[in-house]
């Protein structure tokens, strides 16, 4: 009885082997339907949000030393407050006309561009008027624009790129500006 089984053993080992062997990888087929576009309009980032470069125009304050601008984003919810986070960038051509992003807060010593965020918008205030100008060239500097990332958007949150650092903020959403 021992040797049927055996054999049986060594009969099914035998059939496994020549059938995982001669089997061929068929040709890959078409290529499935586009993933699901969020606001950003972004294939696989579905869920991110965010806004154009926006002009600024600046008010002073009845302190006399403090400028802010207020600006709606209706898609900041308490939601996103709560369990998201949202980035603010402005930028600013240099005299060579090299294009500089930065996020927001920004403090070099001497100029102070602060952001507090809220449901519907958030404020930009400054220690001077940082409004929206066309410069020399025909630049627009001083143009701000926000990043909304959902709480529920692990992908993004583990995307491992620095929030702060525009160039990979605009890698990842593939943004042309």
């Amino acid at each position: 009885m021992k040797k049927v089984f055996g054999y049986l053993f060594v009969a099914c080992m035998f059939s496994l082997t020549l059938g995982m062997t001669s089997c061929k990888k068929g040709d890959a087929g078409p290529a499935g339907p586009q993933g699901e576009k969020g606001d950003s309009g972004v294939a696989g980032n579905a869920g991110i949000i965010y806004s154009d470069w926006e002009d600024a125009t600046f008010t002073l304050a009845s302190d006399d030393a403090t400028y802010f601008v207020d600006v709606d984003a209706p898609k900041i919810t308490a939601d996103i407050l709560n369990s998201g986070d949202v980035k603010v960038y402005t930028q600013y051509y240099t005299s060579s006309s090299q294009l500089v992003v930065m996020p927001l807060p920004y403090f070099d010593g001497s100029y102070i561009i602060n952001v507090s965020i809220f449901t519907g918008g958030f404020e930009i205030y400054s220690n001077s008027d940082f409004s929206t100008y066309t410069d020399d060239s025909g630049n627009k500097a001083f143009q701000y624009r926000y990043v909304i990332i959902p709480g529920g958007e692990a992908a993004a949150r583990k995307a491992g790129i620095d929030w702060n650092n525009y160039e990979q903020v605009k890698a990842y959403l593939h943004l042309k500006n």
